[in-house]
């Protein structure tokens, strides 16, 4: 393995940037010189600007925001008494930061004139606001450009029971696999195993079975916010080839009222697919900023049935969640979370070829997966010193397969910390964020038999070291990043190490009229490989390295893996363009990602040893995607597409392959709610799919609709939920499902799910 080798040699690596992409950004970019500016000399709602307000009392940050902002902002004391706040730091509009500010206050802001606003209660009944559905402005840094933040309300109003539920309405990801042991989440055509995905700042490790499928365990109703990077960043952290995927719990604050200081909620649901139930406890209390939450949740489910009535063979399981969470927030400028949190998954579900076409006959075993996370995370930034925003976060996740029947155990555990400050300043007219820190990850994989070891524990470690500044002039945020990757992996006896430093870069043009272009270019490093936990254990003591003919690899030296990505578009953000108060937000974005030197396995299958390791050929995705949304009082409309394509180095489509990609058609997905009346609301969503006829791919497309409603019961705190998926009960199966139309495991059909829910 070589030593340091610098990934940012123009002569090698510009020329694939692609004359595509070349001529969108040099156009964008080109027509900020050519649009004029505003000819209004107030400040404009839909133009940005870097903030850097502190944590504190709500009343102290809004009129720090309003100077920061150049507007006039009124409001009763009293509305603002005792609310606090986590504070503002970064790039956003007046509009978007006022939404983050006023976030779960209970009041919104009525804009009177240009640059003038006044604060009101959001209308309450009894101790409960009834903007239930949470129809609001999710404010979102622009500095994020390559960030997709997923609406929890439309996660919960669809009644989300697994962690497929959690992207099943986001184009640009792609949950394939049919029953839950088989399901792959794939991020524009690139598998999750390419992935850094986190929850509360926890690794979540690699694969650990070659039919089983790497999606983990998640209760969607834990979740607070989610978030899908696929642009690039020096802060995506370690292995980060495709983009990353952050999950963040909610905190009992979260979970109050106004006013209260403890609550309980007891939820039971039902799902007519499956013939599922549910039910889940919390309890939970805040006082001084010092807040618990408990929370216990279980799901029973039969096997489920497609859209032409039969049942799935090898569907049916069960789940249990565990989670303890101690928040304390905005004590003397530090915050300190400490979660503790277990997912457990069981069921008889198919073993070998378990993920491959579907089998009505297949042999079932009874499996358990199991994850148990352990995260602490501080944050310290005192409100008088911008140059100190400390954050730290240690973990520990372990990972666990069991296969009863064969009485085996595959089991992985991950630890790591990561450690950073963010300084804001200003030097002359520029205003500046810097970045700064330190990351370390390290797990271990064991696999056993009848309880006795098979072969050799494997081990991955990696060091980092990252930093990112952004610069802000006028128009212009600038954002130069570059991250150092001391990495070790385990090949059997064999260890392979080296370190890379990898660079990323970005542009943001605020154009005027509401308009912004930005570019982005970036690229990432991995020593780890896609190789499942128990192949690895049974690697030999001599295994060969690029010893696979057929491959462009073939006696050359051992890589590690490495990515490039290159993404650019246009935004539109603009405020009460089509009547007063509405909002329109438009976001056109081309992106490419090539990913080389795959580290994957020679042998495993059938129970063969593994006896070398190769690096793969390069794979590219690259396409475009379009996101629309409007909104104004309580209706907000949506509309996403997502075109990607995942080719090989010939630019043929990519059939499903495990843990690297997989070909989709494209993507279209619709999304409305409004709230009709004060106690009830509607929404409605439509997802179209393309079919696939290219190459050796020939896929069917689909189109689906899913109906939901919300209705707060004249009961005082009780909230009724109904969410029907595949109303008109379509049979289909997922383009990222192994096997052709006729033989890969179909989806379920229509699911008419209702939840009740009462909160003491």
């Amino acid at each position: 393995m070589p030593g340091v080798r610098y990934c940012f040699s123009v002569a090698s690596r510009f020329p694939s940037f692609g004359l595509g992409i070349l001529a969108l950004l040099a156009a964008i970019l080109a027509g900020a010189w050519f649009v004029p500016p505003s000819a209004s000399a107030q400040p404009d709602s839909n133009q940005t600007r870097m903030y850097n307000i502190p944590a504190g009392s709500l009343e102290d940050s809004l009129n720090t925001f309003a100077v920061q902002a150049g507007i006039t902002l009124t409001f009763d004391p009293a509305l603002l008494e005792g609310k606090t706040v986590q504070g503002l730091n970064g790039i956003y509009s007046v509009t978007n930061a006022m939404a983050i500010l006023l976030e779960n206050s209970g009041l919104k802001a009525h804009k009177n004139g240009e640059s003038s606003y006044h604060l009101e209660p959001i209308p309450v009944t009894g101790n409960k606001e009834v903007t239930m559905p949470a129809v609001h402005v999710a404010g979102k840094a622009i500095s994020d450009a390559g960030t997709e933040t997923l609406p929890i309300d439309r996660i919960q109003r669809n009644l989300a029971t697994d962690m497929a539920d959690i992207f099943r309405d986001e184009p640009s990801v792609v949950v394939g696999g049919g029953t839950r042991n088989s399901q792959r989440i794939y991020v524009r055509g690139i598998e999750a195993s390419n992935l850094n995905v986190t929850i509360d700042g926890a690794v979540q490790g690699r694969n650990l079975f070659q039919h089983r499928g790497s999606i983990g365990g998640m209760d969607p109703d834990l979740l607070k916010r989610v978030e899908v990077t696929t642009g690039p960043s020096a802060l995506s952290g370690a292995g980060a080839l495709g983009g990353s995927i952050r999950m963040e719990t909610v905190d009992a604050q979260d979970m109050l009222a106004d006013g209260r200081h403890v609550g309980a909620k007891v939820e039971v649901g039902a799902s007519g697919a499956d013939d599922g139930y549910r039910g889940s406890t919390s309890v939970y209390g805040a006082y001084e900023g010092f807040g618990l939450l408990g929370y216990v949740s279980g799901a029973n489910f039969e096997d489920y049935r497609d859209g032409d009535g039969n049942d799935v063979h090898g569907s049916a399981g069960r789940d249990r969640d565990y989670f303890l969470k101690f928040s304390m927030l905005d004590q003397a400028d530090h915050q300190l979370r400490i979660s503790a949190q277990e997912n457990e998954n069981s069921g008889l579900y198919r073993w070998g070829a378990g993920d491959t076409d579907y089998d009505e006959t297949a042999d079932l075993y009874y499996q358990e997966s199991d994850r148990q996370t352990l995260a602490l995370g501080h944050r310290y930034r005192p409100a008088d010193n911008p140059w100190v925003d400390w954050r730290f976060n240690a973990y520990l996740n372990q990972l666990f397969l069991e296969n009863v029947d064969l009485d085996t155990l595959t089991e992985s555990e991950g630890w790591g910390t990561n450690l950073s400050n963010t300084a804001s300043f200003k030097l002359g007219m520029t205003r500046h964020r810097l970045t700064i820190g330190s990351d370390y990850y390290a797990e271990e994989g064991i696999h056993e038999s009848d309880g006795a070891q098979v072969g050799t524990d494997n081990e991955v470690g990696n060091l980092g070291v990252y930093i990112q500044e952004q610069m802000n002039l006028g128009p212009f945020l600038l954002t130069l990043g570059a991250r150092y990757d001391d990495y070790e992996t385990d090949f059997g006896e064999v260890t392979i190490s080296g370190d890379e430093i990898c660079p990323s870069a970005g542009l943001e043009v605020a154009m005027g009229y509401g308009f912004t272009a930005f570019g982005g270019y970036g690229e990432s490093v991995r020593s780890t490989g896609i190789i499942p936990v128990q192949w690895l254990s049974t690697t030999t003591d001599n295994p060969t390295f690029n010893q696979q003919a057929e491959k462009d690899s073939y006696g050359s030296s051992f890589e590690p893996e490495t990515a490039t990505q290159y993404e650019g578009g246009l935004r539109f953000e603009h405020e009460g363009l089509l009547m007063d108060g509405d909002r329109l937000d438009i976001q056109v974005t081309y992106f490419e990602t090539e990913i080389e030197n795959l580290i994957v396995q020679i042998g495993g299958r059938r129970g063969a040893p593994v006896t070398g390791f190769y690096n793969d050929d390069p794979m590219t995705s690259k396409g475009w995607e379009a996101r629309a949304t409007w909104r104004t009082g309580d209706f907000k409309t949506s509309m996403s597409y997502t075109h990607a394509r995942t080719e090989d180095e010939n630019g043929d489509l990519i059939a499903i392959t495990r843990r690297k990609g997989a070909s989709t058609g494209d993507r279209f997905v619709w999304d409305s709610f409004w709230q009709m009346r004060e106690r009830f609301g509607v929404g409605y969503t439509l997802e179209a799919v393309g079919g696939i006829d290219e190459d050796d791919i020939d896929r069917c497309g689909y189109v689906l609709h899913h109906v939901q409603a919300q209705w707060q019961s004249v009961i005082p705190n009780l909230d009724v939920t109904l969410a029907v998926r595949n109303l008109f009960d379509h049979y289909y199966s997922e383009q990222t499902t192994i096997g052709e139309d006729g033989t890969a495991t179909a989806e379920p059909g229509r699911d008419v799910r209702v939840s009740v829910a009462y909160r003491f």
